[in-house]
């Protein structure tokens, strides 16, 4: 009954649901073995699993994408009257250095470096999927926007192995690059080049055709033509078919607006005009047998194959100019050298960062088992004023 009367003279105030400063200090206090245990054990811990952790060493370097030169290769075609605007090799990407970091990040490449450093061995990787993208997270590519410089970083845990990692990453993008035409006055060089072989084999089987016309003609051609004046006919269909290459060409990198294509086309216009009044002049015709006939026009394709060709020449070998100006495709600012120190794991931030995880946690901990007592004394309260109501006394 004492207790009852104790009870009723001390009836139960509401709980506050916010946890009070004194609240708090109290369960510190009451809690305090836990709240130093639980940062120890887990400062302890992480200093063991830090000093179990395989060290790793990452090495970097710096190159320097190769500048782009337009300048230069506009005043080239415009001297030469050629394909202005023929720079788009960067076409769709927003700048040069992201152009060559999508270079290193191909299969391609990384095909090359996993060969050649025998990475799938190292990494113990079953297939080359998983082996590129375990080098992907080895390896850290970051272009710098405003300086235009490319970063590689390369982990592993074996510091001179790191360095060889980056310093063959700028290796095999040489290679790539030696294989792909990235710049102006590559674009341009490889357009001249399939363009030569190309009229190479049509002028070939020009001649041959040429050839086998003249034989069964019976004639001297070449005394007709001069009579006839098919020479300057030839001549200028040459020229025509040089203009409509450098005119298509023009066309897939610029625009009609663009000064060069204007000017390409009033050149390919008037020519045009001046080969019709030529043929309407009957210069362009000769008098003779069907097979004297096929053998003027053979004479004409070759001439045609010959004119387009020496043009092409003449520009390939400008854009070969313009290629040696543009220096060194690709250079090292800094060689990745044999890291001195170790870049993971950071132990003292490990350890500092799980003491504070520690710390926090014997603080929940406390809380948890202060409110844990806090509502059995709650629930032992509310069962005595229970049995009050009722007039339930103890035995």
């Amino acid at each position: 009954m004492s207790e009852m009367n104790q009870i009723a003279t001390n009836p139960a105030e509401p709980e506050d649901d916010e946890i009070s400063l004194i609240d708090l200090a109290i369960a510190l206090g009451e809690e305090k073995k836990t709240l130093f245990a639980v940062p120890a054990i887990a400062t302890a811990l992480a200093l063991v699993v830090s000093l179990l952790m395989t060290p790793v060493f990452t090495a970097k370097t710096i190159m320097m994408p190769p500048q782009q030169q337009q300048s230069g290769a506009a005043s080239a075609l415009a001297s030469l009257g050629g394909l202005a605007g023929l720079a788009g090799a960067a076409a769709g990407i927003k700048s040069p250095d992201e152009m060559y970091v999508a270079f290193m990040q191909s299969e391609s490449l990384q095909n090359a470096v996993i060969k050649r450093l025998n990475l799938q061995e190292r990494y113990d990787e079953k297939t080359l999927m998983d082996t590129r993208k375990e080098l992907k997270e080895k390896v850290k590519i970051s272009p710098d926007k405003k300086s235009g410089l490319i970063t590689i970083e390369a982990d592993d845990k074996e510091p001179a192995f790191a360095a060889q990692l980056a310093n063959t990453h700028v290796e095999e993008l040489r290679n790539l690059l030696s294989r792909l035409a990235v710049t102006d006055a590559q674009q341009r060089r490889v357009f001249y080049e399939q363009q030569i072989k190309k009229v190479q084999q049509e002028l070939v089987a020009a001649e041959q055709n040429f050839k086998q016309a003249k034989e069964k003609s019976g004639m001297q051609v070449t005394a007709v033509l001069a009579e006839s004046g098919v020479r300057t006919s030839a001549e200028l269909r040459g020229q025509i078919a040089a203009r409509e290459v450098q005119l298509q060409a023009m066309s897939r990198f610029a625009t009609p607006q663009n000064p060069d294509m204007q000017r390409i086309s009033s050149e390919l216009s008037a020519m045009r005009g001046q080969l019709t009044k030529l043929e309407q002049g009957g210069g362009g015709d000769v008098q003779g047998s069907p097979s004297q006939q096929q053998a003027v026009k053979s004479y004409r394709d070759v001439k045609v194959q010959e004119a387009m060709l020496e043009v092409l020449i003449k520009q390939y070998e400008l854009a070969r100019v313009d290629e040696a100006k543009e220096g060194p495709l690709l250079q090292q600012v800094d060689v990745a050298t044999v890291p001195e120190r170790k870049a993971k794991p950071k132990r003292a931030m490990i350890v500092l960062v799980s003491a504070f995880v520690g710390l926090f946690l014997g603080v929940l901990i406390a809380c948890v088992r202060r409110a844990l007592r806090k509502s059995k004394e709650s629930g032992e309260l509310q069962l005595l004023l229970l049995k009050k109501a009722w007039g339930i006394s103890r035995s």
